[in-house]
C-alpha cells in the first residue's frame, strides 16, 4: 500500500536526479501516523475513474511533508488511498450507492518516503522503488 505525495508523470533524468538528491539523507520530519475514513471518486466531473479512501487523522503532517518534497509545477495536494480504477464507465448513482458505505483504516505509521517508478502493462502497473528516505524517529 502506499500515498501519493507527488505523481511526475514521464519525468526526466534531471527531475529523477533531483528526486534522489532530495532522499539521499533521512527526512528531518518526524514519522507519523495516519487514519482513514470516507469513500469518494476523481475526477468530482465527468466519468468517474477512481475510488479512494480519504485521511482522516495525520493530515497536517502529511501536509508538511508533502510541502517539504514540493516540485513547484504540481496540482493542488489530495491525498488518498487509491483502491480501485474503473477501466469501464461506472454511472455515478452506484458510487453514491458505495461511497455512502461507512469505511475507515488505519492507524498506519508513515514513517519513508520512497520514490517509485510505475510500469503500466495491460495486467497493471508495477511499481519499482528507486529510491527511499527514512523520516525522523518521532520522541
Amino acid at each position: 500500500m502506499h500515498l501519493t505525495l507527488h505523481f511526475f508523470g514521464s519525468a526526466d533524468g534531471a527531475l529523477e536526479e533531483r528526486v534522489r538528491g532530495a532522499l539521499a539523507h533521512p527526512i528531518a520530519q518526524p514519522a507519523f501516523d495516519l487514519s482513514f475514513d470516507g469513500l469518494g471518486f476523481f475526477p468530482e466531473r465527468g466519468s468517474p475513474r477512481v475510488l479512494w479512501l480519504g485521511v482522516r487523522d495525520g493530515l497536517e503532517a502529511l501536509r508538511r511533508l508533502h510541502t517539504a518534497l514540493a516540485e513547484p509545477r504540481h496540482e493542488p495536494f489530495t491525498p488518498h488511498l487509491t483502491l480501485a480504477r474503473f477501466r469501464d464507465r461506472v454511472p455515478k448513482a452506484k458510487l453514491a450507492e458505495i461511497t455512502s458505505i461507512p469505511a475507515s483504516a488505519g492507524p498506519s505509521r508513515i514513517d519513508r518516503v520512497t520514490l517509485y517508478e510505475s510500469r503500466v502493462s495491460p495486467a497493471g502497473p508495477t511499481y519499482i522503488p528507486l529510491a527511499e528516505a527514512l523520516l525522523a524517529r518521532s520522541g
